[in-house]
């Protein structure tokens, strides 16, 4: 028996009749397949990366806390909203310094924190000396997330006997 040889360029054909595919056809669909699991491997990053850097609202709260304790005014503007600023008139470092005055450790304890959409909001026991007489007022401070940060919104005085949160 004679066996026909198959012309130059052609695949060989298999032991089923049916021609091999060529090897340049192997690489292609290999280089397609893992273009294909990089782009899922980038997207999966990113996405990682979005969850993992969401930032705390607590940490916010510190920060404010922390830029009174040092006045520091650039993490006092870090820490909080345009819209805070214009509310409490704190919108320089010269009045941000001047309403501090003669305030001084300021120490506080988060009693409660209820996290609504786009708001964490914490119900704070706060102590502070002011000209050498210690004062203790409760505050409900709102931190809004903006932007995939958050930042101190609004303070709000909690009444004796008020409403708590839910």
């Amino acid at each position: 028996m004679v066996y026909a040889q198959p012309p130059q360029g052609r695949p060989m054909p298999s032991p089923s009749g049916r021609p091999k595919r060529p090897m340049w056809h192997w690489l292609l669909l290999g280089g397609a397949g893992a273009l294909g699991l990089l782009v899922v491997g980038v997207f999966a990053v990113v996405i990682a990366f979005q969850v993992l850097t969401r930032g705390d609202p607590q940490s916010t709260l510190e920060d404010f806390y922390s830029s009174l304790e040092s006045t520091d005014c650039e993490l006092f503007m870090e820490s909080t909203t345009d819209e805070f600023r214009q509310a409490t008139g704190l919108t320089s470092c010269e009045s941000f310094e001047g309403a501090l005055g003669d305030v001084s450790s300021v120490d506080y304890q988060v009693d409660d924190r209820i996290n609504r959409q786009g708001y964490a909001i914490f119900e704070v026991t706060e102590t502070y000396s002011d000209n050498g007489e210690d004062v203790e007022v409760e505050l409900r401070y709102y931190v809004r997330r903006t932007d995939g940060q958050w930042d101190l919104d609004g303070i709000e005085l909690v009444a004796e006997g008020g409403e708590p949160i839910t």
